[in-house]
């Protein structure tokens, strides 16, 4: 029972202040040229604390990774952040920075060189609770 109020004021905590903004930023998709990437995988997300949907989706652009959600349409929160994991629990991941929006297309460059075939999960992460919002498998 205590797990559970602990966890139950978690959710509860991980929503309206310091939420992330709704409408999407013009300068999302910086960087990214989708007509000059490769398409190297890709998947749908699954809303875990509330709606979520959209495809997340790795690219590669003249040797740097991207991480692209288009289309993304996402339950809000405080401190939400984009992860690239290696699991389903986010145990190994690579931090990619704050979501830009709860909606609309956005990319996040992949910092270094992992080898990418090793990361099969794109979460939306709210840090400040160590809650997992959604989460696509990209395959």
């Amino acid at each position: 029972m205590k797990y559970f109020i602990i966890l139950l004021f978690a959710v509860a905590g991980c929503t309206a202040n310091n939420a992330t903004p709704t409408k999407p930023v013009v300068s999302s998709t910086s960087g990214f040229d989708a007509s000059k990437a490769t398409l190297l995988k890709s998947g749908m997300f699954v809303g875990l604390d509330g709606p979520t949907t959209g495809t997340a989706s790795i690219y590669d652009q003249g040797g740097v990774k991207y991480v692209v959600l288009d289309p993304l349409n996402a339950n809000n929160g405080p401190d939400l952040k984009v992860y690239l994991a290696k699991d389903i629990n986010a145990k190994d991941y690579i931090r990619l920075g704050s979501l830009k929006s709860t909606t609309g297309k956005q990319s996040y460059a992949v910092p270094g060189t992992p080898t990418i075939s090793d990361y099969n999960y794109v979460h939306i992460w709210c840090e400040a609770f160590s809650v997992d919002f959604a989460r696509a498998e990209v395959k």
